[in-house]
C-alpha cells in the first residue's frame, strides 16, 4: 500500500543550442594569484608598529573573547490534533472522473487522482470525529440543521446561525432619535475598519464595541480586535460621532408568536431571546459529522479548522490516506488497480490488462503497431503518425490521411482490449507475450523497470498540466475523446 509520488525533471538536449565556452575567459573570478609579482607582494606585506612588541597583529575577522554562536530555530512540531479528519470525494465530480475514465481508457496514478479529488473544496466532503482519550467521554459536535456546519460548542453554533442566517430571524429598522448628551473628549475607533464606535465614558460602550465586532469582524478573535481598537482626541471626530448617533437601529423578530416581543433596543437584547429560544430547536448533537469542503472557510477560528487544515495540507502533499480510500472505491466500480515499476506506484485504469500469446493472430496494421512499440518501448501517442508511419507535420495526401485514421482505430482497439497501456501523459507501454523464453522474459522485466524508473523521473510541470486538464475535465464533462 506504500506508493510513492512521481517527482523528476526531463532533460531534453539540442544540437542547436552550443554554449560558447570562450565567454568564460573574460569573466573575473577573482584575484588572479598566479600572475601577480613579487612587488605587488611586498607592498602587500602587514608592517608592525614598533611601539608594540610582543604584541600579534591583528587578524580580520577575530574579536576579543570567547565567540557567541547564534541560536538556530528548531523546527516546531504541529500540535497534536484532537480531532481525526479524512475526506472524501464529492459524488457529482467522482462520478465525472469515472465518465472521464471510462471514455479515455487510459491509466492514471492513483496519488494523481487523489490531488485531483482534494485540488478544489467543492470536490470533497470532510468526515471528522474527536479523539478519545481513555477515562474521558469523547466530547460531541453541535451541528446547524441550516447549513450543517459543526461546531465544538453550543455557543459557536449560536453565534454562527446569528451572524449567518440571522436575515431569516429579524430584520432591521433604522429610526431618527435624539443625539447622546454629555461630555465627550475623545472617541474610540476600529484600527481595522476605521469605524467611529463610541466614547470610553458612554454607557452603551461595551454594546456597542460587541455589536461592532459581530457584525463586521465576527471571524476575527475578540482579544485581537480589542487591541486594534484606537482613540482620536480630535473633536471634529467627536462632532462626527454625535451626528451618526442620530440614527438608531430597531430589531423587529419575524414570525412572532403572540407571547413573544415584536421588536427589541439593541442587539444583545435580540440574541439573548434567540439563543434561548429559538436556536436551541435549530441545534443537534451528534459524535461523527460531515460536511461540504466548501464551508469550510466558514467555520471559525478554532482547534477543529486547526485540524481540518492540517490534515488537507498533509494529504494535499502526500495523499496516502485519501489513496487508500479511492483505492477501494476503484475496486468496487470494476477498475484494475495494480502496482507498476520497481518503487511499487500503483495505477488505476478502467481495462484490464492482457498478455499476448504467440499463436495470437491479428491484421498486418494492428501487428505491424505492436512491433513497433516493442521496439521503442519510450514511444508517445503524439509522436506515432512520425515515428511509425514516418509522415511529416505538413500536409498529407489522401492515402497517407487515411493510414493515420487506420493508426488512430487500430491504437483505440488494443487500448481498449489491454494489450497496451496509454498512461495519463501519453506514453505507451506494451504488454508482453505471454510464453517468452526466460531471458526474454528478464529483458522485458528489465524495460519495464527502465520505462516506470522514466515514468517516475517525468518533470513537475508536465505532470501538473495532465493533472489539470484531468482536473477541468472533472469540472466540465464533455464528450467521448477524441482516439489520437
Amino acid at each position: 500500500m506504500d506508493d510513492e509520488r512521481s517527482n523528476s525533471t526531463d532533460k531534453e538536449s539540442s544540437s542547436e543550442d552550443i554554449l560558447d565556452l570562450s565567454v568564460l575567459q573574460e569573466l573575473d573570478f577573482g584575484p588572479d594569484w598566479g600572475s601577480e609579482t613579487i612587488e605587488s607582494k611586498a607592498r602587500r606585506t602587514p608592517t608592525r608598529d614598533p611601539k608594540s612588541k610582543g604584541k600579534k597583529p591583528f587578524r580580520r575577522g577575530k574579536t576579543e573573547g570567547p565567540r557567541v554562536r547564534g541560536k538556530i530555530a528548531k523546527p516546531t512540531r504541529p500540535p497534536e490534533p484532537k480531532h481525526l479528519v479524512s475526506f472524501v470525494p464529492e459524488e457529482v465530480p467522482f462520478s465525472n472522473l469515472i465518465r472521464e475514465m471510462r471514455t479515455s481508457c487510459r491509466t492514471y496514478p492513483l496519488f494523481d487522482l487523489a490531488k485531483v479529488i482534494l485540488g478544489k473544496p467543492e470536490r470533497f466532503f470532510v468526515l471528522a470525529s474527536p479523539v478519545e482519550k481513555p477515562g474521558e467521554e469523547p466530547p460531541n459536535y453541535y451541528v446547524t440543521k441550516a447549513d450543517g456546519l459543526p461546531f465544538t460548542t453550543r455557543e459557536e453554533a449560536y453565534r454562527h446561525l446569528m451572524g449567518h442566517h440571522g436575515e431569516s430571524f429579524f430584520e432591521v429598522e433604522e429610526r431618527e432619535a435624539e443625539p447622546p448628551k454629555g461630555a465627550f473628549s475623545v472617541v474610540n475607533k476600529c484600527g481595522i475598519t476605521g469605524k467611529l464606535l463610541a466614547p470610553p465614558n458612554y454607557h452603551r460602550f461595551t454594546e456597542l464595541i460587541r455589536e461592532h465586532h459581530a457584525t463586521q469582524l465576527s471571524n476575527m478573535p475578540w482579544v485581537k480586535f480589542q487591541i486594534r481598537i484606537e482613540t482620536d482626541q480630535n473633536a471634529e471626530a467627536v462632532a462626527a460621532w454625535l451626528d451618526s448617533m442620530k440614527k438608531i437601529h430597531i430589531y423587529r423578530l419575524k414570525d412572532c408568536s403572540g407571547d413573544e416581543p415584536e421588536s427589541f433596543d439593541t442587539r444583545e437584547a435580540l440574541q439573548r431571546f434567540l439563543f434561548g429560544q429559538r436556536f436551541p430547536k435549530l441545534i443537534k448533537k451528534v459524535s461523527k459529522t460531515r460536511f461540504s469542503g466548501v464551508r469550510l472557510a466558514e467555520l471559525p477560528t478554532g482547534v477543529l479548522k486547526r485540524d481540518i487544515e492540517q490534515a488537507l495540507e498533509e494529504q494535499r502533499r502526500y495523499p496516502l490516506s485519501t489513496a487508500n480510500m479511492l483505492r477501494s472505491r476503484f475496486r468496487r466500480l470494476n477498475f484494475t488497480v495494480y502496482k507498476r515499476g520497481s518503487k511499487g506506484i500503483t495505477f488505476v485504469c478502467v481495462v484490464k490488462r492482457k498478455s499476448r500469446t504467440p499463436d495470437a493472430v491479428f491484421a498486418d496494421s494492428i501487428q505491424a503497431l505492436l512491433h513497433f512499440l516493442d521496439e521503442n518501448t519510450r514511444s508517445r501517442k503524439n509522436e506515432l503518425i512520425e515515428s511509425h508511419l514516418g509522415f511529416s507535420q505538413g500536409k498529407r495526401t489522401e492515402k497517407q490521411e487515411e493510414l493515420v485514421r487506420q493508426l488512430a482505430r487500430d491504437l483505440r482497439w488494443v487500448v481498449t482490449e489491454g494489450y497496451v497501456i496509454e498512461f495519463a501523459d501519453g506514453t505507451l507501454l506494451p504488454s508482453p507475450v505471454a510464453s517468452i523464453q526466460k531471458t526474454s522474459r528478464k529483458r522485458v522485466k528489465a524495460i519495464a523497470t527502465e520505462t516506470a524508473s522514466s515514468e517516475e523521473a517525468k518533470s513537475e510541470k508536465k505532470a501538473t498540466a495532465v493533472t489539470t486538464e484531468l482536473a477541468e475535465k472533472v469540472e466540465n464533462p464533455s464528450s467521448p475523446c477524441e482516439e489520437t
